[in-house]
């Protein structure tokens, strides 16, 4: 689904950039855009909308393959981060994320998150929808 809510004027809202053609990855991030944030977050569909990748660097099928996210001080947040950046920014995750930032975060769940991606990628790209050989993973994810 694409941000209607058109441009914002001030700071930069934090900005997941999700894989809108997972159904899963859909109606996870409809779940976080129903909750109340305490901060705005734009939900980018980077199927949808893959011309907001180019501004930051990433190319569509990295942020196919992994969660991005761009927080305000447009730091580029990868994966288990990315997920944290968005939990943190909900109130009702916010404690869970604050109490937990060390194993989400970890190199362990890193890791599960990756491994996750790299068998959910193939399964999402079947049938040629995806170019599979440049969604491998950048040399600054995982880290």
């Amino acid at each position: 689904m694409r941000d209607r809510s058109g441009p914002r004027a001030g700071p930069t809202p934090f900005e997941v950039y999700y894989d809108g053609g997972c159904p899963a990855c859909r109606r996870e991030m409809a779940h976080y855009r129903a909750q109340q944030a305490a901060v705005p977050i734009r939900f980018t569909d980077v199927v949808a909308e893959p011309e907001r990748l180019a501004a930051i660097g990433i190319t569509q099928r990295d942020a196919i393959h992994r969660l991005h996210a761009r927080d305000e001080a447009g730091r580029i947040l990868v994966g288990m981060r990315a997920f944290h950046g968005v939990w943190s920014r909900i109130p009702r995750y916010a404690g869970f994320a604050r109490r937990l930032e060390w194993l989400i975060t970890s190199r362990a769940m890193e890791w599960l998150y990756a491994r996750f991606c790299d068998l959910r990628l193939p399964w999402r790209c079947r049938g040629g929808t995806c170019d599979l050989k440049a969604a491998r993973p950048t040399p600054t994810e995982g880290r």
